[in-house]
């Protein structure tokens, strides 16, 4: 894939996650009645909450301040490997579906890291949640990733 394909993808995965959950929340409005918010709010929302200054805890550690970032950038990597809108991926490689799931699994141990951290024990229930979801769910993601090459041959999300 060339450099502007990249870069198109890229951005495609910035963009895109904001406009489906404003047409979600439009939606969801106008089921109910109402008018609903505009469609890029979260996008007004997330500029807003950049502007302002974090507040840390005095009891937090540079791991509190370091997950929000590791998940952001594997949630942001493990999106390269994934085709988006007919285009080839940014990266692709044989059993990508396994580095894809570890990627998310990283970025889930920072989550996790993050919360447990504060030393609350409203994030140590929020902590074992999400510990507990991915547990019941990535042998799930793996059987089904696994079915699915069996099936259809291919050993990587992109295809030959």
């Amino acid at each position: 894939m060339t450099a502007s394909g990249t870069f198109a993808v890229l951005v495609v995965l910035l963009v895109l996650p904001v406009l489906v959950v404003g047409v979600i929340n439009r939606t969801k409005a106008i089921w109910a009645g109402r008018k609903g918010l505009p469609i890029l709010q979260l996008a007004f929302d997330v500029f807003r909450l950049l502007r302002k200054r974090p507040v840390y805890s005095s009891v937090t550690t540079p791991v509190f301040r370091l997950a929000p970032y590791v998940v952001l950038a594997t949630s942001w990597i493990s999106g390269a490997i994934v085709p988006v809108l007919g285009r080839a991926a940014a990266m692709s490689f044989p059993f990508d579906f396994v580095w894809f799931a570890y990627v998310w699994g990283l970025g889930r141990v920072a989550l996790i890291l993050g919360a447990l951290d504060t030393g609350s024990s409203f994030e140590g229930m929020g902590a074992s949640r999400e510990a507990t979801f991915a547990a019941l769910l990535e042998p799930a993601l793996f059987l089904v990733a696994g079915a699915l090459c069996t099936a259809t041959g291919q050993l990587s999300l992109q295809g030959p």
